[in-house]
Formats: C-alpha cells, structure tokens, sequence
C-alpha cells in the first residue's frame, strides 16, 4: 500500500497536470474568442460586398441594355422613314393623276 508521502506526491503531479491542462483550454478559448470575432467582421464584409455586387449587376444590366434600346430606336426610325417615303410617293402619284 502506498504512504502517504507517496500519495501526496501523486496527487499534487496530478494537480500540475489539471492546471497545466486548465491553461491550455484557457489559451484556446481565447483563440474560439478571436477566430468568433474574425468571423463577425469577415460576415459583415461579406454583406457589403454582396451589396456591392448586385449594384454593379444592376449596372452592368443598364449598359447591356443600352444597345438594344439603341437599335430599337433607329429600327423605328427606319420603318417610319420608309412608311412616311411610300405614302407620299403614293399622295404623289394620285396627285399627279388628280391633276392630269
């Protein structure tokens, strides 16, 4: 059986140990404390780049855009140019029998 200054010996060893291990939990929580922090600010970043993103999308979406409004316009201004060319080429050619 073991004396008691064997046990006492074992215990404070196993009291090193507890403490010795207490601290190590004590440094890696604080570690969990920055990496939470870090997430937080890496969150919100990731927030205003996402704004960030869908006002460029909707940008680049206007300026896509912008060409086919374009065509669009001068595609009706041909029509209406060559509609307005046939009806008075066809006013003309009744006039000109009208008055013959």
């Amino acid at each position: 059986m073991a004396t008691a200054e064997e046990r006492l010996t074992a215990l404070e060893t196993n009291e090193k140990n507890i403490f010795h291990r207490l601290d190590e939990i004590r440094k890696d929580l604080e570690d969990i404390h920055e990496l939470t922090a870090s997430v937080k600010i890496i969150a919100a970043e990731t927030v205003s780049i996402s704004r960030k993103v869908d006002k460029v999308d909707s940008r680049l979406q206007a300026v896509e855009n912008k060409p086919a409004e374009d065509l669009r316009y001068y595609k009706r201004t041909v029509i209406s140019c060559v509609i307005t060319a046939l009806v008075s080429g066809l006013i003309a050619s009744a006039m000109t029998m009208i008055l013959r």
